[in-house]
């Protein structure tokens, strides 16, 4: 009886160390792969931490660190994006979805992510299809980018200059003024002449959460967004 009591006790002691010592780095590079794959990223690095640490197996941690180098996030690249949560609770079937689902619930969530000048021009190209030569210019206070577009049968000269919005989860680069210029017509000055164009929305991504600060500065701009105090999905 003893001995299999030992036996028992060592079973225990083993698994206790092993949910607590090695348990978390697996479900770190479990967890790393799947975002990688589902985010089309170069390269991801995950940390998860949960006392005791076989709650990581029903998805619920105290803390979840994750970088993740040159993701897709929508039709953007973003150069880095960084997570980090507190008392989660994580579906991990969910994390290639677009609904939000990834992570039901968190205490506190902060998704931050940085796009470069050069990834908005590689975007604004697929999005204004009709401008050719586009080259787009990251100031602090302003975005501008010229091109040229076929106008009346003769291709014209345009400028435009905008800057970068969040709006009902969504992050918009918000045209303000446009200036086109040919033979025929002279110079025109637009407003908004191709309206809002969406850059990624969280609505529609594995993380919900709110765009709480957008700072623009000298070629790139980051992008903060937060869930707070256990706010679930809805």
């Amino acid at each position: 009886m003893g001995k299999r009591i030992s036996i028992l006790i060592g079973i225990v002691v083993l698994a206790a160390a092993f949910c607590q010592l090695l348990l978390p780095g697996i479900i770190s590079g479990n967890l790393a792969n799947r975002i990688k794959e589902a985010a089309r990223a170069e390269n991801v690095t995950a940390n998860v931490r949960a006392m005791p640490g076989f709650m990581l197996l029903a998805g619920q941690m105290d803390n979840l660190d994750v970088v993740v180098d040159n993701a897709w996030l929508g039709d953007i690249q973003v150069s880095r994006l960084t997570l980090h949560g507190k008392n989660l609770q994580v579906d991990y079937s969910a994390l290639d979805s677009r609904d939000g689902s990834a992570i039901q619930s968190a205490y506190n969530l902060e998704l931050t992510g940085v796009i470069t000048q050069q990834a908005l021009q590689d975007m604004l190209v697929k999005k204004m299809e009709k401008v050719d030569n586009l080259h787009v210019q990251m100031d602090t206070d302003k975005i501008s980018a010229t091109g040229q577009v076929k106008l009346l049968g003769r291709m014209a000269d345009i400028t435009l200059e905008g800057k970068v919005l969040p709006e009902n989860g969504g992050l918009y680069f918000h045209m303000t003024r446009l200036d086109i210029r040919n033979a025929v017509l002279g110079q025109a000055v637009l407003g908004n002449f191709f309206g809002d164009i969406l850059i990624f929305d969280l609505y529609n991504s594995p993380i919900r959460a709110e765009i709480d600060d957008v700072q623009q500065q000298a070629g790139q701009v980051t992008i903060k967004a937060v869930r707070k105090e256990g706010n679930s999905l809805q």
